[in-house]
């Protein structure tokens, strides 16, 4: 046999293992590098965290954005269930004369469509808004009918974004009770970020 005839032999037996060996090398330089990266930072990388911990924002190709400082979102979410007469402070008075979020029932009646109730609503002196199938009968005074779907017509709310503040607010009728009591979907929402 001449010489080339056996080193073409000889490779296509040994083929697999030169591959496998290809393979184990490759994937050995992969995962020292991986290493060393995440041991020494990058100048880029050196760069984002000195800017973070001065207080600016950084801007990455990805979708996402690092800022300095998280947003804020306060959220309240309660059920209260009402009597006649009786009225639920959403959010605690600390001694103002103006109630900041308080919903009272004024009576619980009937329409054509299904049962109501009649609340007022105390948003710290704001007017409030209504879905087009709640009846305005006088400021912040409504009458919502029952939906056991979360249908924003049926709901009583407030929307106001200022500046970097957005306030939210929404009443809901969720039941009434056969003993004459009705149990409201109270939620206020409050946020606050940075200006960018």
């Amino acid at each position: 046999m001449d010489p080339i005839n056996t080193f073409v032999t000889d490779l296509h037996t040994d083929l697999p293992r030169l591959l496998g060996l290809f393979i184990a090398l490759a994937g050995g330089l992969f995962a020292a590098g991986s290493f060393v990266r995440r041991r020494h930072p990058t100048a880029r990388q050196s760069h984002v965290a000195a800017a973070t911990s001065t207080g600016r924002i950084i801007y990455n190709d990805a979708p996402t954005v690092r800022v300095a400082k998280s947003q804020r979102v306060d959220r309240i979410r309660k059920l209260a269930r009402l009597a006649a007469g009786e009225y639920f402070d959403v959010v605690e008075n600390h001694g103002s004369p103006v109630p900041r979020f308080r919903v009272t029932l004024k009576s619980i009646g009937q329409r054509a469509d299904g049962p109501t109730a009649h609340i007022l609503v105390s948003f710290g002196g704001t007017q409030v808004s209504c879905g087009p199938a709640v009846v305005e009968v006088a400021s912040n005074e409504f009458i919502l009918p029952l939906n056991t779907r979360d249908d924003p017509r049926t709901t009583v709310f407030h929307f106001l974004e200022h500046g970097d503040a957005l306030d939210f607010m929404r009443v809901r009728l969720r039941r009434i009770d056969s003993d004459g009591a009705a149990e409201l979907d109270l939620m206020q929402v409050s946020g606050n970020w940075l200006k960018g």
